[in-house]
């Protein structure tokens, strides 16, 4: 019996859990902040650049993601990442597929603020957590899903924007089995007055979702098909319910399972491999024919397959486009709902930060230019030539528990303000319901209201 007593190490760990993200809620409004509405409902995740937390709009009860990035000015690197971020997303938001960013909190003191406070329509969950938990998905879900994510793509490479780390967690799902992508801080935006994209030399990519030509490659030739390459591996992974397809643990072992499945490269895509040892790498695996993907996946549509195997081809002259894939036989039952809003080259302007080494100080006044842009009515204040103000130091009240799970339950279209309603979503007869009173209910017909509580 005594031994009963005694709290074991998971509790314990929940424990600390627990106290932990009592204390970064606790600690979340704690920059001086220009007055706001939001309240915060519970910490949704955290991470190396701050802490997610779910929120409340108390001005109109929308609820909304609120991300704290700590410290965002004392790290070059970080401030330009957290940057680039920010302004891809207000220029990108417009499409469907892309998470919207409704706000950047107002800092209390213009000339010293070091944190950022985004505030996002709430997902609440991502592609990961959701082929890890129970959920089940119908080849329907799939589909809608790879739907969605191939019109994000087709949009982002329409307007001249290469993602560079397309991987399940920056793929956000709602249990209207809705889709956003989000994390742009590795995007790039190819500007036709700039060098040839092989110049980019910093990190791209997550290594399980890499394309070949980019494994050990600092420098590396490549084009969009490096988010396609990525696009694939996210689908075969949908499609065995959450085994990845090159788990690799180092570059090597990455080629070796892309070739096991690829097949070995010729000698003129070898060729294409610009680093040495990536050449080397290849060069020096056993020689392997191209494997089928339906025997991979044994259980996968043959459709889907059709165009995963066109998704993954080694030489990415011969991957297949975004829009290539949209106009597939497999996508044809959502074909009526059209490739989303129009895209546009984003503005080489917005992105001069890059193109010099700032100080401090001119970082921190692209930062208020992009807060400009969600309160242009204080405009003079934040960016006139004025001495240093406090803009209020008032915050929203924090009420409510923390939860170990995101709560879908209460995520619904009583709080949302509505600025994207979706028509659709998976299938109009199998995968909605409409209820008596005429609103729709998902309840039963996407994702299991349980299950989804149980995500992590």
């Amino acid at each position: 019996m005594a031994s009963s007593a005694t709290p074991t190490r998971s509790s314990a760990s929940d424990e600390e859990r627990r106290a932990k993200r009592e204390a970064a809620k606790a600690e979340f409004f704690r920059a001086p902040l220009s007055s706001h509405t939001y309240r915060i409902l519970h910490v949704i995740g955290e991470g190396a650049y701050g802490v997610v937390c779910a929120a409340v709009n108390e001005s109109n009860n929308e609820r909304v993601a609120i991300k704290r990035i700590k410290s965002v000015l004392d790290s070059y690197p970080v401030a330009t990442r957290i940057l680039r971020e920010l302004k891809f997303l207000r220029l990108l938001q417009h499409h469907e597929n892309v998470v919207s960013v409704c706000d950047v909190l107002v800092p209390g003191e213009r000339d010293r603020f070091n944190d950022a406070f985004v505030v996002s329509e709430l997902m609440p969950t991502d592609l990961s957590k959701l082929l890890r938990s129970a959920t089940p998905l119908s080849g329907d879900h799939v589909k809608y899903l790879m739907f969605q994510l191939l019109r994000a793509v087709h949009f982002l490479h329409s307007s001249n924007v290469f993602h560079r780390d397309i991987k399940p967690n920056n793929i956000l799902v709602n249990k209207k089995c809705e889709l956003r992508v989000c994390d742009f801080g590795l995007a790039r935006a190819a500007f036709e007055e700039e060098p040839d994209p092989g110049f980019w030399t910093d990190y791209i990519a997550t290594r399980w979702y890499r394309a070949p030509e980019l494994i050990m490659a600092h420098v590396s030739n490549y084009s969009t098909a490096i988010d396609m390459w990525s696009v694939g591996c996210i689908f075969a992974e949908i499609l065995s319910r959450g085994r990845p397809l090159f788990p690799g643990r180092d570059s090597n072992h990455q080629f070796r399972l892309i070739v096991e499945v690829t097949g070995t490269p010729t000698a003129a895509e070898i060729d294409q491999l610009r680093n040495p040892m990536a050449k080397r790498a290849v060069l020096a695996l056993p020689q392997r024919p191209r494997r089928s993907l339906q025997s991979v996946l044994p259980d996968a549509d043959p459709a889907a397959v059709a165009v995963l195997e066109r998704m993954l081809e080694f030489d990415p002259q011969k991957r297949i486009s975004a829009l290539g894939a949209l106009h597939s036989e497999y996508f044809a039952a959502y074909a009526y709902m059209g490739l989303g809003a129009p895209a546009l080259p984003v503005p080489a302007a917005d992105f001069e930060f890059e193109r010099r080494r700032m100080s401090p100080e001119e970082m921190r006044r692209e930062f208020l230019k992009e807060i400009v842009c969600y309160h242009p009515e204080l405009e003079e204040e934040l960016l006139g030539d004025m001495p240093s103000r406090a803009y209020g130091r008032g915050t929203a009240s924090v009420a409510g528990a923390f939860a170990n799970a995101i709560d879908m339950g209460d995520e619904g279209a009583e709080g949302d303000s509505g600025r994207r309603q979706a028509s659709h979503t998976v299938g109009e007869q199998d995968m909605e319901a409409i209820n008596s009173s005429g609103r729709r209910d998902y309840r039963s017909t996407t994702m299991d209201e349980q299950a989804l509580k149980r995500l992590r």
